[in-house]
């Protein structure tokens, strides 16, 4: 099951690259990309997130303890940026509500990546379902 979670993530961070160069997706603010208005992208972001995809394809075929390692490293990134993205946006211009909606997607992920590996995992391997 963690492998076929892993394998939705590579699904879930492709569909991430490649919507940012969806025209109904995207406006441009001078040479700024702005996916659905809200999500300033730039070149590390599309390389960040197609690592992420990658990183997620090799593991979820290559075996469960590396479907593990790439959602507890990968869990740890995007928890960490959505902190420091969400602590920068209370010292700059951004209100509260629009600086945690344009984190929100890094905290679920985080959130989603990290509760399969501490909280799920476990608990399929101990009933069999691993």
């Amino acid at each position: 099951m963690v492998r076929k979670i892993t394998f939705g993530f590579a699904l879930l961070f492709i569909w991430v690259v490649a919507s940012g160069y969806i025209p109904q997706f995207i406006t441009y603010e001078g040479t700024d990309r702005i996916q659905f208005g809200l999500f300033r992208l730039s070149v590390i972001d599309d390389v960040t997130h197609g690592v992420t995809a990658l990183a997620a394809l090799v593991a979820s075929l290559a075996s469960l303890r590396l479907s593990l390692l790439f959602l507890t490293a990968f869990g740890f990134y995007y928890a960490l940026d959505a902190i420091f993205y969400l602590t920068y946006g209370l010292f700059n211009d951004k209100g509260l509500v629009p600086n945690i909606l344009l984190n929100l997607p890094h905290v679920l992920i985080s959130t989603a990546m990290l509760g399969i590996v501490y909280y799920l995992a476990p608990r399929w391997r101990a009933a069999g379902r691993g």
